[in-house]
């Protein structure tokens, strides 16, 4: 369930960019993927969404093991607001390597940008998104009856 919530969730994220005045990230990804790989339009989209969706897959699932380990609702809620920091830290240098990986570019730390450490829009974002899988992680929990949270 939480893969499934962190994919969905994943795809709300991309929705949701333009709301906040960004361009998409997998469209910023994608472009980088035509420019600097050569890739066509289709599959530098294609590959765009997959590489976003495999990172919203494994923070949905790393949500998930954290629930399952913790039914401790602050001990989550710190989780959740850690997780969501480190992210936004971690996001630049994480996405420009992955275009770099992609577009068959020489792995070139020097050209990383920084780290993030604004409390941002994407920050807010990021808090958003794990928030929204948490939450449906502990509402599919109580619907099924597997756990109870403990305060």
């Amino acid at each position: 369930m939480s893969a499934l919530l962190g994919a969905l969730v994943g795809v709300l994220f991309i929705f949701v960019q333009p709301w906040f005045g960004m361009d998409t990230l997998t469209s910023r990804h994608a472009a980088l993927y035509q420019q600097l790989g050569g890739w066509s339009a289709v599959p530098a989209l294609v590959i765009a969404w997959l590489a976003h969706s495999a990172v919203s897959v494994f923070y949905g699932v790393l949500s998930g093991i954290l629930i399952l380990k913790t039914q401790r609702l602050p001990l989550v809620a710190f989780f959740t607001l850690a997780f969501s920091w480190v992210t936004t830290v971690i996001a630049p240098p994480a996405n420009a390597l992955i275009v770099q990986l992609v577009s068959f570019q020489r792995i070139d730390v020097g050209k990383l940008p920084g780290l993030n450490f604004d409390l941002d829009v994407k920050f807010v974002l990021h808090l958003v998104f794990f928030a929204a899988i948490v939450l449906g992680l502990f509402a599919y929990q109580r619907k099924s009856g597997t756990a109870e949270v403990s305060r």
